[in-house]
């Protein structure tokens, strides 16, 4: 409520300073106007290229910044493009050099048709780049040379070098220059200049009475309907022109005489039917004021839907448009009316209203840069899964040299072994390959966003933002950690498997029981020196998981215990939805079937002491874990120094020296340092999946809490292009009047006169010589057609512009319940994610289990052990990766969400305002829509003010309408009320003559 409070005192700042302004930019604009025709009327060649082009900055500047005080919107950039942009041209506006042409086409420009063509093409010399040579060099490039983005750093560079971004500046900055065009139309016009003739006529020239004649004449002149003069049409149709005309000739042959004349003479004509009257002088100009009004709207909607295409990918919102051009004017002359053609007020333009997300699967793709670091955490996951899988076939590659060393039960035994072996590989051929495919899409994409932010796709660039960093489940370190091992374990097994080989198998004579003998040599001792030296590998690992890993685990359970209260109130909330709304019949998203479980907030609550006390006794397994490495090191130095070993299950060495010397090496080398690793690499898995349930649980969705009521009546009172869409249609209505003029009769007052000088003196004007002339003409109506057919045609085009408001409006409400619909989607499915990441996390426990039963019972492993590990570890992949898409994907809504309100705000640099939660209560008060622009009256809806689900009710014939005392026609509009069909205002108007001149 507080920063309700301050929003709506900083609004009321602004508007009173945009009042002080208003006035004076009208001045300075009107004293900017009337200095430039001043200058240029008294001067002899006109003005340089720059002046005109920054008179004409500054006054659509004057121009714009009237619209932004009306708008009440923030201040806009100017047209002129940043230095460190990409698009700066650096050489001179005015007499910019010739680009870079191709060599054939050029040959047509120095000659043509045989003629020699323009000499000076290359006067202003020529370049051969199109983009500011060292644009580049200002980009914050790190010391490796590559760009570094997050979606604040991204957002400022789209803003600086997006050429979409500045055509929609330019757009606005043209739009300004219609008005500034209209307003001349109707504003004083001065026209002056000078021409001086001489003419010389030979003695056989017709009536030269034999004699040569040579004239000097000299006087004003101009191109406009008067030599030297003023005009002005004012706003009601009267049309005036003051001029002066004045000639002066000297005959140097001849009789020497000399002779002037001057006439000073104006003219006015007052249309009173067709042709005149406010409704119709004023509408171009009218019209091109609206226009910049709905730009400005249009373009501050642009800003912040640009960020929203930036960062999550959504289509472009639709910003200025233009109705002008070089036709002169606002680009509506050259029609008879306004209804129809180009220029034409009888549309209104339907805005584009979609979510700006698409794609198959369960979670909907999010683009922009939100979708790079989706990516990015889904490669993150699958190199992951690689690694598990590694984990995964190593695994079974021990589990092969154990029954390699071991007489097998069954014939199938080891092919069955070796089969598992080769599923686990394929296993994680397929997942390098699919890796490989995912980084190859991500660099296509990150291309593709380069061009987004205007920048080439060569430049490296590379994303780094923080905030999907709650999604890495699985620290940093531990990643690392397990990596070590993982390592370890890869050196341990090739070298326990280079000391297999070194073995010989032997066969006993008397009961044919196959065994293995081992020669001690220098192999031998490398190997069983090397299996000691990763001993210490493994020592170090285990100490850092002591003093590292364990305590991040423990801070991210302390995290969950803090988290513990949002995630309660988060689920008892999502249980009173569901409870509501399961029995309903038109609710946003039918969720009767979901498992009550899914809310229970038991589970929750004592997760983190369940958590906290599987930490403890893994804590407590872990560091156990040196006396074992000692044990293995003392061992490893007996065998390296030829000491014999007692073979487990043995009460005595072997009395064969080579046998029992294979089997200390296979006991006290092979397998105990195969068992350490396999227990170290299991607890290291079970340590990740604390820390990954402990963080998949304190992940919280921001709050958004609305009904499609609320949220209809937000966007109502906010949303800049549902403003812009009244006033389009408010145009079409107007357009009625407008060409509905020429049906009328041109009946025009006439009034004219003029003053001339009596004698040479070309400054004698006296009265006498004056004439004034009044008059009256009148045209008769009899040909109309054209004028009918184009009267009709803007009341069917009226017609149209309600039904596309109506549609409009029709297609905010299908936008708004749809991303209300994806929000609630989300939240129940967030939950079922987070449900599924769990279970996924329990199968790879489960089959760790199982593998340890059969290892504890010496059996090999099942026949589907490798695709139930491999299925595990998938199902935990698609698990985290979809739990990941939800959260994205609720947050590209939040943004869109906040766009289509019209609520959604951004600074200076175009970076959003995050609002956090978006509930009723922030942006309603006492249950009714916050004003933040000027209310205006809308279509009733049957749904407002009705609970959620219910039926409309049923509407009622209407055959006319009548006005009862005290109805809501006879009542002031409220606009703090909302608008329900039970206050509809319905005002019936009587036309007729009277009102239609009086209007004029």
């Amino acid at each position: 409520m507080l920063e309700l409070s301050r929003l709506k005192l900083n609004r009321r700042r602004f508007s009173a300073k945009s009042a002080r302004t208003k006035g004076r930019s009208k001045l300075k604009c009107w004293l900017l106007s009337f200095g430039i025709s001043t200058f240029v009327a008294t001067s002899p060649l006109g003005c340089t290229r720059s002046h005109y082009r920054n008179t004409a900055d500054a006054e659509t500047n004057c121009l714009i910044e009237q619209k932004i005080s009306a708008a009440s919107v923030p201040q806009i950039r100017p047209v002129q493009v940043d230095r460190a942009s990409r698009m700066f041209d650096p050489f001179n506006p005015d007499r910019p050099p010739m680009p870079e042409d191709d060599p054939v086409a050029h040959r047509y420009m120095q000659r043509i048709d045989g003629k020699k063509h323009y000499p000076l093409w290359d006067v202003n010399g020529r370049t051969n780049t199109t983009e500011s040579p060292d644009w580049w060099q200002m980009l914050p490039l790190d010391e490796r040379g590559v760009l570094v983005l997050d979606s604040n750093t991204a957002m400022r560079l789209a803003s600086l070098h997006s050429s979409l971004y500045q055509t929609e500046v330019e757009t606005l900055y043209l739009s300004a220059l219609d008005v500034s065009s209209e307003r001349f139309l109707l504003d004083n016009q001065f026209y002056a200049g000078w021409q001086a003739d001489y003419v010389a006529d030979g003695p056989s020239r017709r009536n030269a009475g034999g004699q040569s004649r040579s004239n000097l004449s000299t006087g004003p002149f101009s191109r406009a309907r008067r030599p030297f003069s003023w005009q002005r049409r004012f706003a009601s149709g009267t049309d005036l022109v003051v001029g002066f005309a004045n000639s002066m000739t000297w005959q140097l042959s001849g009789p020497d005489t000399q002779s002037a004349t001057t006439l000073l003479d104006f003219s006015l004509i007052q249309p009173l039917l067709r042709g005149g009257g406010r409704d119709v002088i004023l509408e171009r100009l009218t019209l091109a004021e609206r226009i910049l009004l709905q730009n400005v709207r249009a373009f501050e909607r642009y800003k912040t839907g640009f960020y929203v295409t930036v960062t999550a990918g959504r289509q472009a919102e639709t910003g200025p448009s233009r109705r002008g051009g070089l036709f002169g004017g606002a680009g509506l002359e050259g029609f008879s009316g306004l209804g129809g053609g180009f220029g034409t007020v009888g549309n209104v333009q339907q805005r584009n209203a979609t979510t700006g997300f698409g794609g198959g699967g369960a979670v909907p793709n999010v683009g922009g840069i939100l979708g790079l670091i989706q990516n990015q955490l889904q490669i993150k996951n699958s190199q992951e899964n690689i690694s598990r899988l590694q984990d995964n076939l190593l695994r079974f590659e021990d589990a092969l040299r154990e029954q390699l060393m071991k007489i097998a039960p069954t014939q199938d035994t080891i092919p069955s072994q070796q089969l598992q072996v080769a599923q686990a590989r394929q296993a994680l051929v397929s997942a390098q390959a699919q890796l490989l495919s995912a980084r190859a899409n991500y660099e296509t994409t990150l291309d593709a966003f380069k061009i987004t932010l205007g920048l080439p796709p060569y430049l490296c660039v590379e994303i780094r933002d923080p905030l999907l960093d709650q999604f890495n489940l699985i620290g940093e370190n531990l990643i690392g950690r397990r990596a070590e091992v993982a390592k370890s374990r890869d050196q341990v097994g090739q070298e326990n498997t280079v000391l297999l080989n070194l073995s010989t198998s032997q066969q006993e004579a008397a009961t044919g029981q196959s065994y293995r003998t081992i020669d001690m040599s220098n192999e031998v001792k490398v190997r069983l020196e090397a299996i000691s030296k990763a001993s210490e590998s493994i020592s170090e690992t285990r100490r850092a998981i002591v003093e590292m890993d364990i305590p991040e685990v423990e801070r991210d359970i302390a995290k969950l215990r803090e988290v513990l209260p949002i995630r309660q109130k988060q689920l008892a909330r999502l249980r009173e939805i569901y409870e509501t709304e399961k029995e309903m019949v038109c609710t946003l998203l039918p969720s009767n079937g979901l498992d009550d479980a899914l809310f229970a907030t038991l589970g929750v609550e004592s997760l983190p002491d369940q958590l906290q006390e599987e930490l403890r006794q893994l804590k407590e397994r872990i560091e156990a874990y040196s006396d074992r490495i000692r044990k293995l090191q003392s061992d490893l130095k007996k065998l390296a120094s030829d000491q014999p070993i007692q073979a487990a299950g043995s009460d005595s060495p072997s009395d064969d020296r080579a046998r029992g010397r294979f089997e200390g090496i296979r006991d006290a080398a092979i397998l105990q340092s195969q068992d350490l690793l396999a227990s170290l690499a299991e607890d290291v898995l079970a340590l990740q999946v604390i820390q990954a349930r402990a963080r998949t649980e304190s992940v919280v969705l921001p709050e958004i809490d609305l009904s499609q009521h609320d949220a209809i009546n937000i966007a109502r009172r906010n949303r800049l292009d549902w403003m812009n869409a009244r006033t389009t249609m408010v145009d079409s209505w107007r357009a009625i009047e407008v060409v509905a003029d020429d049906l009328e009769s041109f009946l025009d007052v006439v009034f004219s006169g003029d003053m001339q000088n009596r004698n040479d003196n070309p400054f004698s004007l006296q009265g006498r010589t004056g004439r004034l002339r009044v008059g009256l003409q009148w045209d008769s109506p009899l040909t109309r057609l054209q004028e009918r057919n184009r009267y009709r045609q803007v009341l069917i085009e009226y017609q149209q512009a309600k039904r596309a408001f109506y549609l409009y409006e029709d297609t905010v409400w299908q936008t708004l319940r749809s991303q209300l619909r994806n929000i609630r989607f989300s939240q129940y499915n967030f939950e079922l994610q987070r449900y599924a990441v769990r279970v996924a996390a329990d199968q790879i426990l489960v089959n760790e289990d199982l593998r340890q039963i059969r290892e504890t019972l010496s059996q090999a492993s099942g026949p589907t052990a490798a695709r139930d590990s491999v299925s595990a570890l998938n199902d935990l992949l698609t698990a985290q990766n979809t739990f990941l898409n939800v959260w994205v994907f609720y947050e590209g809504q939040r943004r869109n969400l906040d766009q289509d309100l019209g609520t959604m705000q951004v600074d200076a640099e175009g970076i959003w305002c995050d609002p956090g939660s978006i509930t009723a209560e922030r942006y309603l008060v006492e249950g009714q829509p916050m004003l933040l622009q000027d209310d205006t009256q809308r279509s009733p809806t049957p749904y407002d003010l009705e609970p959620l689900g219910s039926a409309p009710p049923v509407p009622s014939t209407v055959n006319d309408i009548s006005i009862a005392p005290n109805s809501p026609a006879e009542q002031s509009f409220d606009p703090s009320m909302p608008y329900t069909s039970s206050n509809a205002i319905v005002q019936p108007v009587q036309e007729s003559f009277a009102t239609g001149m009086l209007s004029k």
